[in-house]
């Protein structure tokens, strides 16, 4: 790890261009060795080598910091793929649970009125069963005061009887009084039967319409489960939702430090482009300075041969 002068850590594209810098200084030295000395084919050899290799090297960085670069990319658009897709779920799963609970609130609110009505005529049957009650016991009443009635008639005929009357007037009163009497006894007859009848109806009325309000009652509670299921998964996605947004941020924080990831690689990159540059310029001076070296051993050959 390179260091300034003040003991910080300097960036990785500084430490690039310092070891570039110290390389082409290094080239330079050598380039003024060779000229002042002669210098033979295999160093030369040596020196095409040694760009080659940094021409390679440069190449093979560049192409996987190209790589590099691809991979980054295509995971952060998958995770951004992924994140909308789960979005749309969320809230197409929201959408129709709210539906749902919107029409069993209103099916919940529907059977609360029928509810209502079915109490309230409940109430009506009931309070037009105590008042066929209670006639009844006006009716049972007056058949009491009747039969008094009829026993005091009938003493009151005993009595009659007893005076001396002749045998044709006695069957007249005894026909007339026992007519009257069955009639009578017919008339409260029918109308007890009628009445009883009519108490069997209204039991039965009020036993039916008990079995209507307890069945009422558990379709309200069933209801009020679904209900009390239905919010609870309201809430279990408020959370999922909730937990979304704290991996929204996430990821946006995980975008955010791939995109200065990125940056510094293209940095880097066009560091090493620059690096790459240099390497080439720097070979093609070599070059240039190996023709014109090759030109003086020639020259001194043949100074050689002439001598």
């Amino acid at each position: 790890m390179q260091t300034n002068a003040d003991g910080a850590q300097k960036p990785k594209s500084m430490r690039l261009l310092t070891t570039t810098g110290v390389d082409l200084a290094a080239s330079r030295c050598f380039k003024e060795e060779s000229l002042a000395r002669p210098q033979h084919t295999w160093g030369w050899y040596r020196l095409r080598r040694y760009n080659t290799k940094v021409t390679m090297a440069a190449s093979e960085s560049k192409r996987l910091n190209r790589g590099k670069i691809l991979r980054m990319f295509s995971t952060f658009f998958s995770c951004i793929r992924g994140q909308n897709k789960l979005k749309r779920e969320s809230r197409a799963v929201k959408k129709n649970l709210r539906r749902d609970n919107n029409v069993l609130r209103a099916e919940n609110n529907a059977l609360r009125g029928e509810n209502k009505r079915l109490w309230a005529e409940n109430k009506a049957l009931r309070r037009e069963n105590k008042s066929s009650r209670m006639e009844n016991q006006e009716i049972r009443r007056k058949n009491e005061t009747l039969t008094q009635e009829n026993q005091d008639l009938w003493a009151v005929n005993t009595v009659f009887f007893k005076t001396p009357k002749t045998p044709w007037e006695k069957l007249n009163v005894l026909s007339t009084e026992t007519k009257s009497y069955w009639q009578q006894n017919k008339a409260l007859k029918a109308q007890t039967k009628a009445l009883w009848e009519q108490e069997v109806a209204f039991r039965n009325e009020a036993k039916a319409l008990q079995e209507e309000i307890r069945s009422l009652q558990e379709n309200v509670k069933g209801l009020q489960h679904q209900e009390r299921a239905l919010r609870l998964e309201e809430l279990a996605l408020r959370k999922e939702g909730a937990a979304l947004e704290l991996e929204e941020q996430a990821l946006w924080k995980v975008e955010r430090a791939l995109r200065q990831e990125n940056q510094a690689l293209r940095e880097e990159s066009d560091a090493l482009q620059e690096e790459a540059k240099a390497l080439v310029e720097e070979t093609q001076v070599l070059e240039l300075w190996n023709r014109v070296l090759r030109g003086k051993e020639s020259n001194h050959a043949r100074w050689g041969d002439a001598h």
